[in-house]
């Protein structure tokens, strides 16, 4: 059986990619050995970035209602006092939505799979796994055991994408090595289900005492995840008991509610994990792409893994989706890995940053830090460090850089809500997979001149004029944006980032050049 694409691994990562491909009406098989829900949550934390993507899929009403907003963290030193509040809420998040949230991966998943169920076009091969792989530039050979009784299958694609994990089997099978951060912390992670009788403060914390470095995040109901460092004269197995594990949580019990009692509630799980940094050498091999797990491990501190896995995907889908349909050339995907790996490159050390100010066991380096963050409350600039960023700019790749360099050229582009006639709709529902212009300039008769130009057939019917007199609604945040950027004309890629912009002289002649310099690129 041949498929257009071959999707490896149907976790959260496999399933966002299966439903993104499946809406674009590609031929698709999906290997998983597995056949349920793994039903313990793993990942709890999604960005506004993320949820920018699951609304341009459509998903976002469902997923709306199974999402918690974080509205902020205190970090205490060890005699539990607070060091810094920070807060992430705010009245414009640059994505249109809250900038962090939590939610339960169960039922996140079960919700991805019932959406993947509704398209014909989607083959799901559950309880099969991957056997061998021939990557090839053209057809890839794949065989595929039946995990019941090993029979074999043998399938073709012409794109693989191994979204299996951090023990990839794609990986190793295409002899990627990975790049080593070197910063490997020991942690216990427990998932804690508080009785219904009591009412949880949702308050998260980061108790930062170097005895014992504890995290405290409720998650969504009566979950609450904990993580707990593990000090070097620790045994990692009687650590692990339920009894332990109810010891380490005793002293912050109070911050969920005062009234609960040391053994009540119900301990889903406790396990010790290595955080790991890696980051695959490449994520692409012939037609072959790493996703997920399978192509970056970071530690867990800015709640970025699950959510960058799915902005790997998000930026394969459109360059992969433009190739297949003869709209960009093929070089276009040696993009993927370059872009990737510069973003997941900045968030890896970032998250190590986190881990190390949340997680220093050495008195003088704690004493330190507590004195900064105290200095830093006042000097918001100086908490940088913690702040739970969710957009990063792509420094290389289908960017322009040379013609009319800007530091909002390969930034994320605010996420105005624009008003068609009687339809109220969010920008990117406009975009789709192709390319659009925004014109920020008042003058009509520069729009016109720009509606003229041969160059811009490329945007098809993406092409709007933002100004306070015109048939959009005004919006102050993308408005404001433009002028403080010195921006008259932005193009913006289909994930929404920004190719590339041009200021306030000569618009209609550089928007022609920067077009040309796109045009180049991609076709």
């Amino acid at each position: 059986m041949h498929y257009d694409i071959a999707i490896i691994g149907y976790g959260p990562v496999g399933a966002i990619t299966a439903n993104l491909f499946a809406q674009k009406g590609f031929n698709i098989v999906v290997v998983e050995p597995k056949k349920d829900i793994w039903n313990i949550p793993r990942a709890v934390h999604f960005d506004g970035q993320t949820q920018r993507i699951f609304q341009s899929m459509g998903f976002m009403d469902e997923i709306s209602k199974i999402i918690h907003p974080m509205e902020g963290i205190s970090f205490l030193n060890n005699k539990g006092k607070t060091i810094v509040n920070l807060y992430l809420k705010h009245d414009e998040p640059i994505n249109g939505y809250d900038e962090s949230v939590f939610f339960n991966q169960p039922i996140f998943e079960k919700y991805l799979r019932s959406e993947a169920n509704k398209h014909k076009n989607i083959d799901l091969k559950l309880g099969f796994k991957l056997a061998n792989i021939e990557a090839h530039e053209s057809i890839n050979n794949l065989s595929i055991l039946n995990t019941n009784n090993n029979a074999e299958e043998n399938i073709t694609s012409n794109y693989v994408l191994a979204c299996d994990g951090a023990n990839s089997f794609v990986r190793k099978s295409l002899n990627i090595e990975s790049f080593d951060y070197k910063c490997d912390q020991d942690w216990v992670v427990v998932d804690y289900q508080v009785d219904k009788e009591y009412e949880i403060n949702t308050d998260r914390y980061q108790i930062c005492d170097y005895k014992r470095p504890t995290t405290i995040v409720p998650i969504t109901g009566q979950h609450v995840r904990w993580e707990f460092k593990v000090n070097p004269d620790d045994d990692l197995e009687t650590l692990e008991d339920e009894r332990n594990i109810r010891k380490m949580m005793q002293p912050h019990l109070w911050r969920l509610n005062p009234d609960i009692p040391f053994n009540s509630g119900k301990l889903l799980r406790s396990s010790a994990y290595t955080f790991h940094g890696l980051l695959a050498n490449d994520f692409k091999y012939n037609n072959c792409y790493l996703l997920g797990d399978a192509a970056h491990q970071m530690p867990p501190f800015l709640g970025q893994g699950l959510c960058q896995g799915i902005k790997d995907s998000y930026n394969l889908c459109w360059k992969l989706t433009g190739v297949i349909n003869k709209s960009f050339n093929k070089e276009i995907l040696n993009s993927y890995s370059l872009e990737r790996k510069g973003v997941v490159d900045f968030v890896i050390k970032g998250a190590m940053k986190q881990g190390d100010i949340i997680g220093s066991q050495d008195w003088l380096t704690a004493t330190l830090r507590d004195l900064y963050l105290n200095i830093a409350s006042f000097i918001p600039g100086l908490l940088k460090p913690l702040k739970f960023q969710n957009s990063w700019r792509i420094k290389n790749g289908i960017i322009d850089k040379e013609l009319f360099p800007n530091n909002v050229n390969g930034v994320i582009i605010p996420h105005p809500a624009l008003n068609i006639k009687v339809d109220n709709k969010l920008f990117d529902e406009y975009l789709g997979n192709n390319f659009g212009l925004l014109v920020f300039e008042n003058d009509i008769n520069i729009f016109n001149d720009i509606k003229k130009l041969n160059s811009i057939n490329i945007f098809k019917e993406n092409i709007y004029h933002i100004n306070e007199d015109n048939e959009f609604n005004r919006d102050t945040k993308i408005l404001r944006w433009s002028k403080e950027n010195n921006i008259s004309a932005a193009i913006i890629r289909p994930d929404q980032h920004i190719y590339g912009s041009v200021g306030n002289e000569n618009i209609v002649n550089d928007i022609d050049k920067l077009v040309k310099k796109l045009k180049s690129e991609i076709i």
